[in-house]
């Protein structure tokens, strides 16, 4: 019985159809994403690399699932590695496992585990049109094998389906590896830093830790521009000469810190791009000149259509008193406000609308406009005036945000909360 996937890919659109070149691991340079799952054994691994535009599946029935794999050694203990696994409950020798790619690649390297006795694996490429591009036939052992291969006629691979062909040995993918045509890229955004004088006897500095999160390797930028969207560049720890760019390349888990160290006041905002997923926080630091410090921490936040967030300026609780807000606090008490900063991050103007919505459910509204890559920070107290201690503030826009709220005491920050949306 033919494969009822494989027969209805490569008889939809025409016959004409190139090879297959097969590629070394020395063919893939440092354009290449690279992937091993690290997802525990059992769990599904269709959606594992989703956010590169990656999904796998199987057909006509079974599951990419991960099992755990060792690789065979005589005197040594291996440690066990997952693998994704074709998992069928059907005819195996039927089945197979597929990738598919969202954006068309220019090449593709699989590591694909066998069985012993070595087995024939068969590699099927499909461009995005459903046209076979080609196919290739590699022995594959216990021990796994390495496969590349890029299109004899440059087209893009959108589909790869690999066939074991066997009744009890299911197609088993260690690691996938692709060069895309385009880097795929991702964008995070701390839409507030600063360095400064706070008085006479406070220093405020902005330290921006940016961890890889994937299990690829991760290269990309921080830039770093002012208010009104314009390079900006600031004296940084370790740095000969000021500069708005960061390049970064890090390995899997690893990490990197950047921190300013200017004497001249300085206030905008970072964006962080890059070919993975990673963690970008901003650290906020207050130093005093007798050694006092605090610090208060910020996750960067995405661009999004629509955000919310509460605010509190209230004061703490008194056992005698009850709450206090900053508007009826006594003079000899700390002042608390909170302040918005957002970001357009498009390349088009913005307009933005602003609502302030108090426990009672008052809402009062402010809209204005933002070019490209301009910030907009101010407090809510000047935004709406001084009415509401605490409610909540939301933010609609034609162009994507990055938004944040900033809560302070005497004009220092204490906390920090993104605004985020499931909206969009």
């Amino acid at each position: 019985m033919k494969k009822i996937l494989v027969t209805v890919l490569f008889m939809l659109v025409g016959t004409a159809h190139a090879e297959l070149r097969k590629l070394t691991e020395a063919d893939f340079g440092t354009n290449t994403t690279k992937f091993r799952s690290n997802l525990i054994e059992g769990a599904n691994a269709s959606s594992t690399w989703s956010r590169y535009g990656i999904s796998l599946s199987s057909d006509p029935s079974g599951a990419p699932v991960v099992r755990a794999w060792r690789p065979p050694c005589v005197i040594c203990v291996s440690p066990y590695n997952p693998v994704v696994t074709n998992v069928t409950k059907g005819d195996q020798a039927e089945s197979v496992l597929i990738v598919d790619f969202r954006s068309p690649v220019k090449k593709v390297a699989l590591y694909l585990i066998g069985a012993n006795p070595p087995l024939e694996a068969s590699i099927k490429a499909v461009d995005r049109a459903g046209n076979k591009i080609g196919a290739l036939k590699e022995t594959v052992g216990d021990a796994g094998a390495f496969i590349g291969f890029e299109p004899s006629d440059h087209r893009l691979i959108s589909k790869v389906v690999i066939d074991y062909g066997s009744e009890q040995t299911p197609e088993q993918i260690l690691d996938l590896g692709f060069e895309p045509a385009s880097p795929p890229r991702f964008e995070t955004v701390l839409p507030q830093v600063a360095h400064g004088e706070l008085g006479s006897d406070s220093l405020l500095k902005t330290t921006i830790s940016i961890v890889n999160i994937s299990n690829t390797t991760a290269r990309g930028e921080i830039r770093f521009y002012s208010p009104d969207g314009e390079t900006l560049a600031p004296e940084l720890e370790g740095a000969a000469n000021p500069s708005n760019v960061i390049q970064f390349s890090l390995e899997p888990a690893q990490g990197q810190l950047v921190s300013t160290s200017g004497k001249a006041s300085m206030a905008g905002y970072a964006r962080i791009t890059s070919n993975a997923p990673l963690q970008a926080i901003a650290h906020f630091n207050v130093m005093t000149s007798n050694g006092q410090w605090s610090e208060t921490a910020a996750n960067s936040v995405d661009g999004r259509f629509r955000a919310v967030g509460g605010y509190d300026r209230q004061l703490p609780v008194s056992d005698t008193t009850g709450p206090v807000s900053a508007q009826n606090a006594p003079t000899s008490s700390k002042a608390v406000g909170t302040a918005l900063a957002v970001v357009n991050l498009a390349k088009d103007a913005a307009y933005v609308r602003l609502r302030q919505l108090d426990e009672e459910g008052h809402a009062e509204d402010r809209a204005f406009s933002l070019e490209p890559g301009e910030q907009f920070a101010g407090f809510i107290e000047e935004i709406f005036g001084d009415k509401s201690a605490r409610g909540t503030i939301r933010i609609w826009s034609d162009r994507p945000m990055a938004s944040i709220l900033i809560k302070t005491v005497n004009g220092l920050p204490v906390s920090i909360l993104p605004l985020g949306s499931l909206e969009d």
